[in-house]
């Protein structure tokens, strides 16, 4: 067993123990969980050597390419080519794919066809952060890992180079996801998210200009999505408080404007907003060539719209 991995994820490397393990695994959970060092371990296990895995011929990882958005049917016939060749090393071989829901289609069919005849002494390592996008076909036939999320005391024993306060508001702020908390810690995005809260709560209570703010946002590239993501969870919040009142605390530094949304603007509103938001999310995670500064202002337009905030004079 790996003792440098965190503690919620040891006891999935106990499945290699078996020796009629599956020749393919697909590893899904949240994006920030963990999946990564997870699949780092079982590929190290199963190759069985002191190479590091950079330098152990036997280790395919498959990645998308710079100039790409998927991984294409050209990659995948290139691994292809190269799984079904004998082992440098005279054992193991591993393949990797990490987030295979970037796979175009074409590259999922060809997938499809080496797990049905694998090679010998191959396994298939592949993780998804939306197993529900994954084709059942290639489901069915690679054994089913799902991550579950950590106790908040593991999380915080990971996490034990950092402030404890810090990190339980990391912690929140991730949905208890290490990995991505760490992330935030590191880059601090601590910092953003305050800003974020006092930008929000600003435009929703004191009616402040929102074109300004959009254009703030826009040139802090790096944290849009971000921001698009921690809108959501406010109007999601807003909802559950308000189909439940008896509840306290969802999201501690937003629960105040969560609870204002809920008793002011309908439920129906907010899941309209909730869909423009997230589908704003996905067009920019696509890199697609729209101007971001329009497609930002027509949401924050839809937000005053919706939520019947009007700029104070």
């Amino acid at each position: 067993m790996n003792n440098n991995l965190p503690s919620w994820l040891q006891g999935y490397i106990n499945i290699f123990d078996n020796e009629h393990v599956h020749h393919a695994f697909i590893i899904s959970g949240s994006k920030g969980i963990g999946k990564s060092l997870l699949i780092e371990s079982l590929a190290e296990k199963i190759l069985n050597n002191k190479l590091s895995l950079e330098n152990n011929p036997d280790f395919h990882n498959l990645r998308i390419l710079d100039e790409k958005k998927l991984i294409g049917i050209n990659q995948i016939h290139e691994l292809r080519d190269k799984l079904y060749e004998s082992s440098f090393l005279g054992k193991n071989k591993v393949a990797v794919i990490n987030e295979i829901e970037k796979i175009s289609l074409d590259g999922l069919n060809a997938i499809l066809k080496i797990l049905e005849e694998p090679p010998k002494n191959t396994y298939f390592l592949l993780s998804t952060n939306f197993l529900n996008q994954i084709p059942l076909t290639i489901q069915s036939r690679c054994f089913d890992l799902r991550i579950s999320s950590p106790e908040i005391e593991q999380s915080l024993a990971w996490l034990s180079d950092y402030q404890t306060k810090e990190a339980l508001k990391a912690l929140e702020i991730t949905n208890n996801l290490p990995i991505k908390a760490k992330h935030f810690l590191d880059n601090n995005l601590l910092d953003a998210r305050d800003n974020f809260v006092k930008d929000i709560s600003g435009i929703i209570k004191e009616g402040k200009d929102i074109v300004s703010i959009s254009e703030k946002w826009i040139n802090d590239n790096a944290t849009l999505n971000l921001k698009l993501e921690w809108m959501s969870q406010i109007l999601s919040d807003s909802i559950i408080f308000h189909a439940d009142k008896s509840i306290e605390s969802l999201t501690s530094d937003t629960d105040a404007i969560s609870k204002y949304l809920s008793d002011t603007v309908t439920t129906e509103r907010i899941h309209t907003l909730i869909s423009k938001t997230n589908n704003l999310w996905n067009l920019f995670s696509r890199e697609t060539n729209l101007r971001k500064d329009y497609q930002l202002g027509a949401l924050f337009i839809d937000w005053e719209k919706y939520l019947g905030v009007s700029k104070k004079v």
